[in-house]
């Protein structure tokens, strides 16, 4: 019996390292989020993320905006997204300052906070972007194309990765650092997103970055630096291709941790109590 493609299961054709870090986290939430597409209630942090993203794309672009005025063009550019009608949830814990924990007032004033750390930190680093043609490498959109390594009849010959890379550098001794900006408080334990990011710079620009690191906001700095060398197209092609097959076998395993209470699909997730909006996988068999 043939399997459903990932593109007739998702919609899409390809996957991207947000998908398969959904996916590792939990299968539930990504059955509900990439499958189902069930709404997620909105968040502060999903909105200040994207407007540091924007403020910082912008100062390296070249803007000669105020640091005040990039994070509020880039944050009232982000709340249009919005639904205001409905209530966003904030992250973190409730303080003396802000009893309503990381909500638009921690933003407002942590926002603008972060925007200035993070050029005070190019400043000091001496980290030139990478360009290519003249065109530097600031959110670069790649499609990385690897052979399909797991050999079934139904599979198709070629899994597709999709992605957006914060920010290439290139460090004091000329060396390629693939980066991705984080607004979150604790530092990606893994460097699996780095690794898919290099393979699509290796592959579409026909360079190879052997280093990456998480640049994190809060802190104002990047942690350690981390080795990417191990990460080959052959390590890339089983470890997506593992991925895919997974998708297409329909097997959603659910991760139940204290991570729940802050998942934006928990209301329709059945593992926590949540109503289950469509009907799970298996009672379909």
């Amino acid at each position: 019996m043939s399997r459903p493609s990932v593109e007739e299961l998702t919609g899409r054709n390809s996957v991207s390292y947000s998908s398969l870090d959904t996916f590792q986290q939990c299968g539930e939430k990504f059955r509900l989020t990439r499958i189902h597409k069930v709404p997620q209630e909105q968040a502060y942090w999903n909105v200040g993320g994207k407007a540091f993203h924007l403020a910082s794309e912008w100062f390296d672009q070249g803007s000669d905006l105020s640091i005040a005025s990039l994070w509020r063009d880039a944050w009232d550019k982000e709340m249009a997204d919005v639904d205001t009608s409905k209530p966003l949830r904030a992250g973190g814990r409730a303080t003396k300052q802000f009893p309503n924990k990381e909500d638009h007032l921690w933003w407002g004033i942590n926002g603008p906070n972060m925007v200035a750390d993070y050029v005070k930190w190019r400043a000091s680093m001496g980290w030139d972007i990478f360009t290519v043609d003249g065109v530097p490498i600031i959110e670069y959109d790649f499609v990385l194309v690897l052979p399909n390594a797991i050999q079934s009849d139904d599979a198709s010959p070629n899994v597709l990765v999709q992605g957006y890379i914060d920010r290439v550098f290139v460090n004091s001794h000329g060396e390629l650092v693939v980066c991705d900006l984080k607004t979150g408080s604790r530092e990606p334990a893994a460097s699996t997103q780095l690794g898919v990011y290099a393979g699509g710079i290796r592959q579409r620009l026909g360079v190879n970055p052997t280093l990456g690191c998480y640049y994190m906001a809060r802190k104002g700095d990047v942690g350690g630096m981390i080795s990417l060398a191990h990460y080959t197209d052959e390590l890339l092609s089983y470890w997506i291709s593992t991925f895919e097959d997974s998708i297409r076998s329909e097997r959603f395993l659910p991760h139940v941790t204290s991570m729940c209470q802050t998942c934006t699909v928990a209301p329709s997730c059945y593992a926590v109590g949540g109503k289950a909006p469509y009907p799970l996988p298996f009672l379909n068999r």
